[in-house]
């Protein structure tokens, strides 16, 4: 793991500053550690989440991040179902909950989040019918139908990530922390 060295930040300061008028190169790079708590909190700046499902709809809220093993990275959230069509008779409404997973990794072409090989760890519903194992049923259908391998993802609007957003070099996880490799190269005298 690289750290920010104060020499090379007081270096890349000197370059830009006492250099202006020659052209030249003068950079750092840095890896950003992140918390599963940190991921939580930008994973709830997303929240709540709609999706169709089949003839019914889920609506997500309550993400936790957390770290499943020393690969993948899951995501928990709070999950209610709900299949409304009065002209049909039909009003159903499930709870439950859900987990994700998958193993990060960024595509700096495209400058995207990647989850590799993701697959659903949990779908359960507070009350076990034939609607919530219709509904399971839905939902993963929708998954095999919808989700490609790997998931790309956006990165996300959030002031932890908006400071250095356009140096993400890369994504990794290990000893259970996510690591945002950051580089910046300053182009001076022009």
């Amino acid at each position: 793991m690289k750290k920010l060295s104060p020499a090379k930040v007081c270096l890349s300061l000197l370059v830009g500053v006492f250099m202006p008028a020659v052209s030249g190169y003068a950079g750092f790079d840095t890896t950003v550690p992140v918390s599963a708590q940190t991921a939580t909190n930008i994973a709830r700046s997303l929240f709540p989440v709609s999706l169709k499902s089949g003839a019914g709809n889920l609506y997500l809220t309550d993400p936790v991040v957390i770290f499943i093993d020393d690969k993948r990275i899951g995501l928990q959230a709070h999950l209610q179902a709900y299949d409304h069509r009065p002209e049909q008779g039909i009003a159903i409404s499930e709870e439950g909950d859900a987990v994700v997973s998958g193993e990060v990794g960024f595509d700096p072409q495209t400058r995207q989040i990647l989850l590799y090989n993701p697959k659903i760890d949990r779908l359960a519903f507070v009350n076990e019918s034939a609607v919530t194992k219709r509904l399971r049923a839905d939902v993963q259908a929708a998954w095999e139908a919808q989700v490609t391998n790997p998931i790309r993802a956006e990165l996300p609007p959030h002031p932890f990530i908006t400071p250095f957003k356009d140096g993400i070099q890369g994504v990794t996880y290990e000893n259970g922390s996510i690591f945002v490799q950051v580089g910046y190269l300053k182009v001076s005298g022009n």
